[in-house]
């Protein structure tokens, strides 16, 4: 293996360790990437952020929301492959604490 694999499954064990605290760095370099492109490519920055979080085992409190509300949020454009609800742009920012 080679030592940047090695890195990358080190960081990925620690996240899975750390979820929330994964999440919430996540949560910044997402908004970060967001802004430093102006907005342009969003929905491929959320669709990235979302990908690394099922990696790691994060977000699932959005997941768990999601699944709550049953037959509705299956109806959703959210919805993923395998049936797991992506957390909406709202509740990644309900978690994402404040800046300054």
């Amino acid at each position: 293996m080679s030592r940047i694999a090695e890195w990358l499954k080190k960081a990925e064990n620690l996240a899975r360790g750390h979820s929330k605290q994964a999440d919430q760095v996540l949560d910044r370099a997402e908004q970060y990437a967001k802004e430093r492109t102006g907005h342009k490519y969003d929905e491929q920055i959320s669709k990235g952020a979302d990908a690394v979080q099922q990696r790691y085992g994060g977000g699932e409190a959005g997941q768990q929301t999601g699944q709550q509300t049953g037959q509705q949020g299956e109806q959703q454009t959210g919805q993923q492959a395998g049936g797991q609800q992506r957390p909406s742009q709202e509740e990644r920012e309900r978690r994402m604490p404040p800046q300054g």
